[in-house]
């Protein structure tokens, strides 16, 4: 069994600049090996987002988006992950 959830907060500054920031976490249950005994069969999670938005005209937006992540009994314990995105409509 896992549970998952998030929360999201978005506030518009201005008509064309967005932000918006992210809570995810989730919690894994454990399951019983025959041989180790009771586990996690999976890593605890959280991972927090920022995501600013700008939109240059009614058909052209630019988002970014940085996310910080944190796993329980991970090698590396935080992953820093970004990503943008260009929505061009027409």
């Amino acid at each position: 069994k896992t549970t998952t959830y998030y929360t999201e907060l978005k506030y518009k500054f201005t008509p064309q600049f967005s932000g918006a920031v992210r809570w995810n976490q989730q919690f894994h249950s454990t399951v019983t090996d025959p041989v180790a005994g009771p586990m996690r069969w999976g890593r605890d999670l959280w991972r927090i987002d920022f995501a600013p938005g700008y939109r240059f005209t009614a058909h052209v937006q630019l988002k970014l988006q940085y996310s910080l992540q944190h796993e329980d009994r991970a090698a590396a314990k935080y992953e820093h992950i970004g990503a943008a995105q260009l929505t061009l409509r027409f």
